[in-house]
């Protein structure tokens, strides 16, 4: 019985190193297409930097524009190999998170959810986005809290990355206190009483980054919109990618873009983004739930819920100021999977058998479950349709003809066509 685990744990595990390698091919092959088509919403996301004075979000973007000018390099070329190489780090971090963790069929259900890790490859537009700092920040915190509370230089590393992270997007601040709740479940786990003194690293970073904020929130309107757009003709791009997510900060002087939840709210009903993001969470935190609620080794169950709730109270703060609520919903669900897994034990006996009848019942309508539905980043006033969607959006990419689909020479997308046969 222990060997026939073992086996089936292996098998589980070549799964998700394949299911992962597939997610880093798809990261990394929209990452390329996208930065280089100098997309105005994303790769400029990585340009905003400090050459018109301090704004958020430009910290990174800074180090590689000075590198691009001093040493002549490809600014585009840089921002690849750096987010695809904290992609990859980041999916490194997940796996060792979760590797001993699947014989919990939840969890592969969590993994294979399409708002989780498959966001990416439903919606090619989130890749490449400034959240897979919080992704690398979060799951490095998580792998190494005994070597942070008990090294110096791991305390240093820490504080570092969060604070250039925050620099590079404040939206990390806003999912702090899941910093706290894993550290404290943490604790618990070790029988540990809560010691106030056991969080000051944790404290400090709070405390560092609401000054960031205030900072950033102040002092960015001092910044010149028009030194930073020239600075992205500077390193060898068009004027155009100044005109998407610089323009949407209301960085440039011109820019009648603000976002607030004022004026987005008619944007947030017309969409039905209440209803849909809804229904989104409901059926994304799902196995969330079986797995606290059904663990045999669950403690302090309420007080969980309630640090729970905090913490995406908290994060939904941010949700007025933007329209994209599917990338920030993903953060929030792969976050909640993180103290999801510090707060039980994966049982290790055999789960209860069931008849052949209700294991098959359950495949099916676990399979329906993953591939019928979808989470669009932003905008679709409709409920996504799983993979349908993706084969309609490939059978359009392949048979539209136009201009706009074949100013780019995209390689892929010739092969196709020659292969079957598409004039």
């Amino acid at each position: 019985m222990i060997f026939n685990n073992s086996y089936n744990i292996l098998n589980k595990n070549k799964i998700i190193i394949y299911f992962l390698l597939f997610l880093i091919i798809n990261y990394t092959f929209f990452n390329y297409r996208i930065l280089f088509r100098e997309n105005g919403y994303i790769l400029a996301d990585w340009l905003i930097n400090y050459s018109g004075g301090f704004i958020r979000r430009g910290l990174l973007g800074h180090f590689f524009y000075l590198v691009s000018k001093s040493f002549n390099l490809s600014i585009i070329h840089i921002i690849f190999f750096f987010s695809t190489t904290i992609y990859i780090s980041w999916i490194y971090l997940f796996y060792q998170i979760i590797k001993n963790k699947l014989d919990n069929n939840l969890i592969l259900i969590f993994l294979f959810l399409p708002s989780t890790l498959l966001f990416n490859f439903f919606d090619p537009l989130t890749v490449g986005r400034k959240e897979i700092l919080v992704f690398f920040f979060f799951s490095f915190y998580f792998l190494n809290l005994d070597k942070i509370k008990e090294n110096f230089n791991f305390k240093v590393l820490t504080f570092f990355l969060s604070i250039t992270f925050i620099l590079t997007h404040e939206i990390i601040f806003f999912f702090l206190p899941y910093m706290f709740v894993i550290k404290y479940l943490h604790e618990i786990n070790k029988d540990k009483k809560f010691n106030i003194k056991d969080y000051y690293l944790e404290i400090l970073i709070s405390v560092s980054s609401l000054i960031l904020m205030f900072a950033i929130f102040t002092l960015s309107n001092s910044h010149d919109n028009n030194i930073l757009c020239n600075s992205v003709t500077d390193v060898g791009l068009s004027t155009n990618v100044c005109y998407g997510t610089i323009r949407e900060f209301g960085t440039l002087k011109d820019s009648t873009h603000t976002f607030s939840f004022s004026n987005l709210t008619p944007y947030f009903i017309e969409r039905n983004y209440l209803i849909n993001y809804s229904l989104y969470f409901l059926l994304s935190t799902f196995p969330l739930i079986l797995i606290t609620a059904h663990s045999a080794n669950v403690t302090n169950k309420n007080k969980f819920i309630f640090l729970s709730i905090f913490c995406i109270l908290f994060s939904m703060i941010f949700y007025g100021q933007v329209n994209d609520w599917g990338r920030y919903l993903n953060v929030t669900f792969l976050l909640q999977f993180l103290i999801v897994l510090k707060f039980i034990e994966i049982n290790p006996k055999k789960e209860k058998k069931d008849t052949k009848i209700k294991k098959f019942i359950l495949l099916i309508l676990t399979f329906f479950y993953l591939t019928s539905w979808h989470m669009p980043h932003c905008c679709n006033p409709n409920i996504g349709n799983g993979y349908s969607d993706i084969a309609f959006r490939i059978e359009k990419r392949l048979l539209d003809n136009s201009h706009e689909s074949t100013k780019y020479k995209d390689l892929p997308r010739e092969f196709l066509r020659k292969l079957f046969k598409i004039d």
